[in-house]
């Protein structure tokens, strides 16, 4: 992939957190993230949310975390969010935010939506693996917005990617094509969307609850 210049750089996963924030409920008791990376996401949680775990597989981002972080009502865990003890009653939301494609997709779905309560929402924003027309036509449209978006960014003082240092990094295995498929079978009803800057949505509600 092209890369812009250092001083253009920007962080796409936090362009992505006010998408994320409007699917979690305005006030809710508990909440997960998933590869919560240094709690940028989890900072931004805590101001609806009774309690907010924030998880990741790396002890340095936890580390990294914990010491930006200095709301009481977060939970700071280490582990893989597949095998991890996490709350026995489950969460009123779960986002995950570039963390999907660091696990096998379909158990990996199956975890996520097992760890919400019933009217629980799950709330993703992932990394695909190009294959489709579709998937290059909105890569070759997010090139220019890329650089535009940095370049503004840098005018006021705001480019870099300052919650990337340390962090775990994979590419992406599955395609789009198989990202939809696998959350229609695992999460009927589930919307999943491609979107600028090399990221899909998924988005799903489980069933029940009030």
């Amino acid at each position: 992939m092209f890369q812009l210049p250092r001083a253009l750089l920007w962080d796409h996963n936090a362009h992505f957190h006010p998408w994320l924030l409007r699917q979690v409920p305005q006030r809710c008791s508990r909440v997960l993230d998933v590869g919560c990376g240094t709690g940028a996401l989890v900072r931004r949680l805590v101001e609806r949310a009774d309690f907010v775990d924030g998880l990741d597989v790396s002890a340095e981002m936890i580390d990294q975390a914990s010491a930006r972080t200095s709301a009481t009502n977060v939970r700071w865990l280490r582990g893989d969010v597949l095998d991890a003890d996490l709350h026995p009653e489950g969460y009123d939301a779960v986002t995950a935010v570039s963390s999907l494609h660091h696990m096998p997709l379909r158990p990996g779905l199956t975890r996520l939506a097992s760890l919400l309560r019933p009217g629980g929402v799950l709330a993703v924003i992932g990394l695909y693996r190009e294959e489709s027309a579709a998937d290059f036509a909105m890569a070759a449209a997010s090139f220019p917005a890329n650089a535009a978006v940095g370049a503004y960014l840098a005018t006021r003082g705001r480019a870099g990617k300052p919650h990337d240092e340390g962090m775990p990094v994979q590419d992406a295995n599955a395609t789009f094509a198989e990202i939809r498929d696998a959350a229609g079978e695992v999460l009927p009803g589930a919307q999943v969307r491609r979107h600028l800057f090399w990221r899909h949505s998924l988005l799903w509600r489980k069933p029940g609850g009030r």
